[in-house]
């Protein structure tokens, strides 16, 4: 827990001093003694996934979160949006953290908030508010309350909570506790994974990682506010995906360690869900893979281009990865549909190092049976980790089945290269993690 402290105060001071994050910092040629804060109020249809009107009119005000989650107004505050539901607040923002910008109108509320420490004196632009943006916002305030805003980032929030969640969220506020708390788990879960991997180090690497997960947001934030469709919001959507991932390789973090940290950070969000409606849970799931697959494909491409396969055999795995990208976005996140898109990719791979000249294909056939096993190496981790939230019994879980593929690999391939079995060793753990 003493790892968890110390990354918290280090977290939460890179939090303070990288302003705007989760928001777009547009200029510092404003009143010095407030913060311009630009934004737009939209409503949805039904399904979540068009807007079909802005909010012309709404009342447009700023609070903070309190230690207890309760929001405090900030006085002096408010606005309208106009004609084409946007506005522009100028809040006084010293010393402020934990900014929320409410809209209301007719009964109706929606919600955004800023998760850094905005500065007066700046400007900036918030993602549309809406629906989804509301339902994150009352995640970000169980976060505050339960005193783990500074171990979960905008980004961890903006790839769990979609539009299909929001409204599951507003009808039930508890789910939005549950997300925080599986929010938590998977935090602590990353952090003690860096510290295992990282040592002395992952303190700082961690700090890398969050510093790019703000960027990734400051991004999406940005591109989220000009889009004029549904398509350009899907690209922003797809850019943060890979800007995400790439945020742990800026951290010092390999391919396949990048990869291995996103896939147990979203296995113990989505086993964290254990009181929430199947729909939740299905969303959080597809949600999360979507995350996993560009993380795992990236890292089994990565490991092809750095061995001796063949051109063919490089290709074949790219359009491999493409196809288990598109089957976990297409799937409604049923946990055999995510299953299945994973095994489908597993076999493509499997079969490609098999066909290479650079491996043997009766060892992979080996290695691979062994480790699929009824009583192998995939079947031990997979009844282990099902249950299990605590943080240093999670990497443990973890460290277990990649010393097992080790060992098996080592094994099978004796006599051969150290490199080889290092590659192999890998291929093997990654094309069996999510599968």
């Amino acid at each position: 827990m003493n790892t968890f402290i110390r990354l918290k105060y280090s977290i939460l001071t890179l939090i303070i001093a990288f302003t705007a994050f989760g928001c777009s910092l547009n200029s510092s040629d404003n009143n010095e003694e407030r913060a311009t804060i630009n934004g737009s109020v939209e409503e949805e249809t039904a399904q979540q996934k068009s807007k079909i009107s802005n909010i012309e009119g709404a009342t447009v005000t700023a609070a903070q979160v309190s230690s207890n989650g309760s929001l405090e107004m900030m006085d002096g505050v408010e606005t309208e949006t106009n004609a084409s539901g946007s506005f522009t607040l100028d809040v006084d923002v010293e010393s402020a953290q934990n900014i929320v910008i409410i809209a209301e109108k007719e009964g109706k509320t929606w919600m955004g908030y800023l998760s850094g420490k905005v500065e007066n004196g700046n400007s900036y632009t918030l993602k549309p508010i809406n629906s989804e943006s509301s339902a994150e916002t009352e995640v970000f305030t169980k976060l505050v309350a339960s005193g783990n805003a500074d171990i979960v980032n905008k980004a961890d929030v903006e790839s769990v909570v979609s539009s299909q969640v929001a409204a599951q969220i507003r009808s039930n506020v508890s789910y939005a506790t549950t997300i925080a708390t599986g929010l938590k788990n998977a935090a602590e879960a990353r952090a003690e994974y860096y510290n295992e991997t990282l040592g002395s180090e992952s303190q700082a690497a961690l700090e890398s990682t969050f510093e790019a997960m703000a960027q990734a947001q400051f991004q999406l934030e940005s591109e989220l506010a000009a889009a004029a469709s549904a398509e350009q919001r899907a690209e922003a959507r797809d850019a943060f995906v890979e800007s995400s991932v790439n945020a742990y390789l800026n951290a010092g973090l390999d391919a396949s360690s990048s990869a291995k940290a996103i896939e147990m950070w979203s296995r113990i969000f989505v086993n964290s869900l254990t009181s929430v409606s199947s729909e939740v849970e299905d969303n959080a799931r597809m949600q999360t893979s979507v995350l996993v697959a560009a993380a795992i494909d990236g890292a089994i491409r990565a490991e092809a281009e750095a061995s001796n396969m063949s051109e063919t055999s490089r290709q074949a795995i790219i359009d491999a990865g493409i196809q288990l990208r598109s089957a976990v976005k297409a799937s409604a996140g049923v946990a055999s549909d995510i299953k299945a898109a994973f095994d489908e990719y597993h076999e493509e791979v499997r079969s490609t190092m098999e066909n290479d000249a650079a491996f043997e294909a009766s060892v992979i056939i080996e290695i691979d049976t062994e480790i699929n096993s009824p009583s192998g190496a995939k079947s031990s981790f997979t009844s282990s980790i099902s249950s299990v939230l605590n943080a240093s019994t999670v990497v443990n879980t973890y460290q277990t089945f990649y010393s097992d593929i080790n060992g098996i690999v080592e094994t099978t391939m004796n006599g051969a290269g150290q490199t080889e079995i290092e590659t192999v060793t890998e291929l093997m753990i990654l094309i069996n993690l999510a599968s």
